[in-house]
Parts: C-alpha cells; sequence; structure tokens
C-alpha cells in the first residue's frame, strides 16, 4: 500500500479519536470550502442552502459473486450506526421533497444500494432495520425475475474458472492477457468491463457470449445470489422502498430509442406489479455521464419516475435537477475513522463533483466496490 493511503487514513484516525472531526462537521451545516488553485489557497465560504448526500452500496457480505465488492457486516453496521448518531437520515422521497420545495437549510442523508443481491436480505436487512434506515434497493428486474446474475458478474465469474494462463480476445483490437493471478484475472475483467461500456448493446451482448463459449460456469456459483420477489415484499414490508436499475444492467447510452423505452418502462411496470406498489425512483446502470447520455431524462418523466440517480460525486441541493442525482461510493472503506472523514468532506465540499472523493470511487463496470481485500483496487461498477 502506498505512503498516501497511510497517511490520509492516519490523518482520519487523530481527527477521530480526538474529536477534532465533530468540530469539522459542525462547520460544515454553515461553511464550505473551496478547492484552491496554485495561486490561492482554498476559501471557507458560508453554505446558503441544504445538501442532500446519496451513499450507494451493493453487497453486504463476503464470498461468491459479486467477485469485486465485498463489506463485512460488522463494518456496515458500524457505517449505519455512525449515520444514525450524527445525521439526518431520509428516504429519497423525503430528498426530492426537500430539493424540490426546501423550506430550511439542512444536510441529510439516503441510502441506497444498487442490483439486488441476496446478502441485502440476509445481512443488510436486520442492520437497517436496527438502526431504523430508510433504504433505497435498485433492481435489475430481469435478473430478479429469472434469478440470473448481471451479465457483468458472469464476465468476473468467466475469467476466474477460465483454464488456461493466457485470454486471447478481440476488444478494440486483437489482445492478449496473461492470467498469473486472481488478481490479475480481476484486473482483466474489469478492463473487458469498461471496453464493453462503450459499445452498443447488441455488440456488447455479442460479445459477452463469444467470451463466455469458452469455459462452463460453475452453476453453484451462480446460484441463489439474487433477491427473490418474496423476500423483496417481505423487505417492502419491513419498510424499504424499491427502484428500478432497469431490466437487464445496459449502458443506457448505448441503446436505441426503442430499447431505452423498453428498460425503464417495462422494468418500472413489472416492478410495481411485483411489489403492488408504486416504484417512482430509478438508478442508472453504472452511472458516469458517459453512461447515462442524455436521451433519458424526456423517458423517465413520461415512465412517471420522480428521481434517477447516477453515480457522479457529489452532493445535491435545490433545484438541481432530480434526474441527476449524484451518489456517492464511500461505503468500502474498512475504518469508520476513514467513512466519517469521507463524508464529512463530502458536505465541505460545494454541490457537483466532489473531488475530494472521486478519486477513490473510479471504477470499471461503474458502480461496484471492488474490496477483496484491505486493500484498494480498482472497481468494476459505477451501475
Amino acid at each position: 500500500m502506498c505512503a498516501r493511503p497511510i497517511w490520509r487514513e492516519a490523518v482520519a484516525r487523530g481527527l477521530y479519536q480526538s474529536g477534532a472531526l465533530r468540530i469539522l462537521e459542525k462547520i460544515s451545516y454553515y461553511y464550505e470550502i473551496a478547492p484552491g488553485n496554485s495561486r490561492r489557497l482554498p476559501l471557507p465560504h458560508r453554505v446558503k442552502h441544504s445538501k442532500f448526500a446519496i451513499l450507494c452500496y451493493h453487497r453486504i457480505g463476503a464470498g461468491g459473486i459479486p467477485l469485486f465488492s465485498e463489506l463485512p457486516s460488522e463494518v456496515f453496521e458500524a457505517e449505519m450506526r455512525f449515520l444514525r448518531n450524527h445525521y439526518k437520515l431520509v428516504s429519497l422521497d423525503e430528498l426530492c421533497e426537500g430539493m424540490e420545495k426546501p423550506t430550511r437549510n439542512e444536510r441529510a442523508v439516503a441510502v441506497t444500494f444498487d442490483d439486488g443481491y441476496r446478502d441485502l436480505y440476509t445481512h443488510a436487512l436486520p442492520t437497517l432495520l436496527k438502526y431504523q434506515i430508510p433504504a433505497t434497493i435498485f433492481l435489475p428486474v430481469f435478473s430478479i425475475e429469472t434469478g440470473q446474475v448481471p451479465w457483468y458478474d458472469r464476465i468476473f465469474l468467466t475469467l476466474k474458472v477460465l483454464p488456461k494462463d493466457v485470454l486471447e480476445t478481440v476488444l478494440e483490437r486483437p489482445r492478449r492477457f496473461r492470467l498469473v493471478s486472481s488478481n490479475a484475472r480481476l484486473n482483466v475483467a474489469t478492463e473487458i468491463i469498461q471496453y464493453l461500456r462503450t459499445l452498443p448493446d447488441a455488440r456488447r451482448k455479442e460479445l459477452c457470449e463469444n467470451l463466455e463459449k469458452q469455459v462452463t460456469l460453475p452453476s453453484e456459483e451462480l446460484r441463489d445470489r439474487m433477491l427473490t420477489w418474496d423476500q423483496i415484499r417481505a423487505m417492502c414490508r419491513a419498510g424499504i422502498t424499491f427502484g428500478s436499475h432497469t431490466m437487464t444492467h445496459p449502458v443506457v447510452s448505448q441503446l436505441t430509442r426503442d430499447q431505452l423505452e423498453s428498460e425503464i418502462s417495462e422494468s418500472k411496470r413489472l416492478l410495481e406489479q411485483r411489489i403492488m406498489g408504486p416504484a417512482p425512483h430509478f438508478a442508472f446502470p453504472f452511472g458516469k455521464p458517459t453512461d447515462c447520455g442524455r436521451a433519458a431524462p424526456p423517458v423517465l418523466a413520461r415512465s412517471g419516475y420522480r428521481s434517477a440517480a447516477t453515480t457522479i460525486e457529489g452532493t445535491n441541493a435545490p433545484g438541481d435537477s432530480l434526474y441527476e442525482l449524484r451518489r456517492t461510493q464511500i461505503g468500502s472503506e474498512r475504518s469508520i475513522s476513514m467513512f466519517a472523514f469521507k463524508l464529512n468532506q463530502l458536505f465541505l465540499s460545494p454541490g457537483g463533483e466532489n473531488s475530494a472523493t472521486a478519486s477513490v470511487v473510479s471504477s470499471p463496470t461503474g458502480d461496484k466496490n471492488l474490496a477483496t481485500s484491505g486493500q484498494r483496487q480498482p472497481r468494476p461498477n459505477d451501475a
């Protein structure tokens, strides 16, 4: 691990243990610090509006799919306990209300999860109920309906079980990847997925099929990884909200007009039918600007969505577009001091892309937390 992360961890731990972070938390209610440049130092400015942060998680627990993401249950519980003790927690409905009809300056946090992995029922739900966290889970509806894991999970599994130590394939050009370790295989899968995100959806599916033909994926690795509708309905009764993450988790910007309409409207229709209730919120798969494109907001509005979340870093303020909600992915931090430090950075920064955390959330598929060891690794999904 390089010296800079160790230095940052030491600073975060010192601030947390000394109580200085509590002082910074109070300061962030009233002031924000704009980034400086070579000619001037960063200076504090008075906060003139509310700030709403949305946290993005994926799986809670360890072992099995998704291979690029794991977060120990005890770490997740510590983070939820910290949020309950230090911040106002709101649902996405309340967050949208605060952005549309602000009544006073406030800071609030909403908790969300992408992809609908089963550990959200077995590991996350008890903690969410214990600390009364009003969470939202975004579902790739086809994966829930069929029980099949999303396509990028199959790529990670393909690279994991590929018997050869060299992979030859054609991406933007003929490529030859050496698969000399589990870490190398993870990184190769990440690179392939990043490339596939740039392709039209039909071409992306074709390359996925070609890659998967080289192996027989172990069924035990694919089975029982997604939430079931019965579990989802039980979570609804417990107060958890569900939203759409499209039908098949494509890159929205790479869809044709008809595909876009189907992925957005059909996922909402089927989700609401299965949960027998409204699903007014949407999350873009992968979620970076190039993944979202500009064609989706009118379709989202026609389909009856109230909001759409990205994985663009930063906080949200009154007057911002509800179809471009910013979300941050700091939940993979293994120490509560660093989690608290980065959350405080988020609120001390001006609205918009938050440079303080952007460097740690770049991910290959867009939305996942790739934390398979204590060491920071590339992440595959901003989904």
